[in-house]
């Protein structure tokens, strides 16, 4: 009887602290920079179950457990604002099962939570090039803009003085230009604080080394910041060898694409830059009233099978509103229709579904990925979003051979 009631104990006890119930699910929600923020409002639900608000346990970080039987989870933020854009409405959601991912980060791609400092000190001759007769940029995690000659003195070698760099330990600025048919390149990490408005000389040398691409790419170099863009065409210049760096590029056919994103120590030259050949054409029927769509037709091959496909990226945009969701290949299984999860009954989130009358797009993209959605999803976002294509699985620092396939339409919600 004894025996009974420690074994009656344990699992009480058991049972009170979570025991092997469940699998629990970590989730941070972060700005470009990698800093935590707080989502207007985030919601979650497991399996096909009803909508749940969702509460930080800490600043960016939330935590929900799926039940044992009970294999995926949507997860759902409306992501903050900040200044102008304070009124729109953006959100970010992913529905994945537990195999696919039960720790990463949500990132919210327009979003940076942190000050910033104007490094505006007048004739600063931050560049160490003069770059009169050539075109010279500078560059920090949240801004691109030429040199000027500030000084009148003909150097073109001053920062603008609206250029802005975070607030922090360790920022990286970068110089990168071109006189005639030579390259220059330069770097430093600076310590910013709110009152800073210039910074130490920047180094800037010419760029030595060069490399090509098999196919025309899109090019650039991404440091521990910055994204700096090395041009089109399949011979670029090679400023940094650095193991930390990544060379990002991006081919495209039609409406398929590739994106290659090597660390400066391993990048062979030719980079393989062909493009997929996929076949992919979903279609979104228009909704019922007061209804978010289905998407139809989600099946698509041609993948490499060193890049199998990982799932899909949906999205939304109405006047005033974004929203991007991706649901994992293990979730749809053999289904070909995926109903875009209504999380609009939890406080806060009301505003994610478009209203009669508004003129809606929609987007759909099938990724082929040489890594798991975890390792993506786990990574450090990159500053700087890519032009059109910002969704979130492709705005991450790490080395990745990805392919994808586009469609997209519109319909006006009845």
């Amino acid at each position: 009887m004894r025996r009974m009631a420690l074994g009656t104990g344990l699992a009480l006890l058991l049972a009170a602290c979570g025991g092997p119930s469940g699998t629990q699910v970590q989730v941070s929600l972060v700005d470009g920079l990698d800093n935590p923020i707080q989502a207007t409002a985030a919601a979650y639900r497991v399996g096909s179950g009803p909508f749940q608000a969702l509460s930080p346990t800490g600043l960016g970080q939330y935590r929900f457990t799926v039940p044992s039987g009970e294999n995926r989870y949507t997860v759902v933020f409306r992501c903050p604002f900040f200044g102008t854009l304070a009124s729109q409405v953006q959100a970010v959601s992913y529905e994945l099962t537990l195999a696919e991912a039960t720790s990463f980060k949500a990132r919210c791609p327009l979003a940076y939570a942190g000050p910033e400092a104007n490094l505006n000190q007048t004739d600063d001759n931050t560049s160490g090039q003069d770059f009169a007769g050539g075109v010279g940029q500078a560059y920090s995690a949240t801004l691109v803009a030429p040199l000027w000659d500030e000084g009148g003195d003909g150097r073109v070698n001053d920062l603008p003085n609206f250029f802005r760099v975070p607030v922090g330990q360790n920022r990286e600025v970068a110089i990168f230009g071109q006189i005639g048919a030579t390259y220059y390149f330069g770097r430093a990490l600076v310590n910013v604080t709110s009152t800073t408005t210039g910074i130490p000389p920047i180094a800037v040398s010419p760029v030595g080394g060069s490399f090509a691409t098999t196919d025309p790419a899109l090019a650039h170099l991404l440091g521990k910041e910055v994204r700096i863009f090395l041009g089109s065409g399949t011979t670029f210049p090679r400023p940094s060898s650095d193991p930390g760096d990544l060379y990002e590029l991006v081919s495209f056919s039609g409406a398929q694409g590739r994106l290659r994103r090597v660390p400066g120590n391993a990048l062979a030259s030719p980079v393989d830059t062909a493009p997929p050949s996929l076949s992919f054409s979903p279609s979104v029927p228009t909704p019922g009233a007061g209804s978010l769509p289905t998407f139809h037709g989600l099946t698509a091959s041609g993948f490499a099978g060193t890049r199998p496909l990982k799932g899909y990226l949906l999205a939304l945009n109405w006047t005033g509103a974004f929203w991007q969701h991706l649901v994992g290949q293990g979730v749809l299984g053999a289904a070909t229709s995926y109903a875009l999860p209504d999380p609009t009954g939890v406080a806060g989130l009301e505003a994610l579904k478009p209203t009669s009358g508004d003129f809606v797009n929609w987007r759909a993209v099938a990724l082929g990925l040489d890594r798991t959605l975890s390792q993506v999803l786990g990574a450090r976002p990159i500053p700087q979003y890519i032009g059109g294509l910002f969704f979130d699985v492709l705005n991450r620092h790490l080395p990745l051979d990805l392919e994808a396939a586009e469609a997209s339409g519109f319909y006006t919600q009845p």
